[in-house]
C-alpha cells in the first residue's frame, strides 16, 4: 500500500471497513495545510503548504516507507520546497482552519537546574 495514494475502496490493497471499526485513509496531497513543528530550538508554523511526497537517502526496498530516516518534503505556495523530519511535525490542518482547543497545563522551559 502506497504512503501517499488513496487505492479504490473494496481494492485488495484497501478492503471494505467493519462497521464499528476506525478507517485508515490516505492523506489528500491536492489540499494545502497549515504544519505545526517543534524544533528543539522553537515551534513553528508552515502556513498553506502541500506534501509532495517522502525523500531518503537509503535504498528503496519492497517493505520500505522511507520515512525511517528520511524527510517530508513540503511545498509553499510560491514553489519553496522545504524537507522536514517527520519527528518535528506536531499537528497539521487544513489551511485556514482554525482547530479549536483548550491549553490544560502549559510545561515551564527547562534551564538547565
Amino acid at each position: 500500500m502506497s504512503f501517499f495514494k488513496s487505492p479504490k475502496r473494496g481494492s485488495p490493497e484497501e478492503p471494505e471497513p467493519t462497521p464499528g471499526s476506525i478507517p485508515i485513509t490516505a492523506i489528500n496531497l491536492s489540499k494545502r495545510y497549515d504544519i505545526y513543528c517543534h524544533t528543539p530550538g522553537d515551534y513553528r508554523l508552515y502556513e498553506d503548504f502541500r506534501f509532495l511526497g517522502i525523500r531518503t537517502f537509503e535504498r528503496m526496498r519492497p517493505y520500505s516507507s522511507g520515512l525511517i530516516g528520511g524527510y517530508l518534503e513540503i511545498e509553499a505556495r510560491n514553489g519553496t520546497r522545504v524537507m522536514l523530519s517527520h519527528h518535528y511535525v506536531r499537528m497539521f490542518c487544513e489551511h485556514g482552519s482554525q482547530p479549536a482547543y483548550k491549553v490544560l497545563a502549559e510545561r515551564k522551559p527547562n534551564r538547565g537546574d
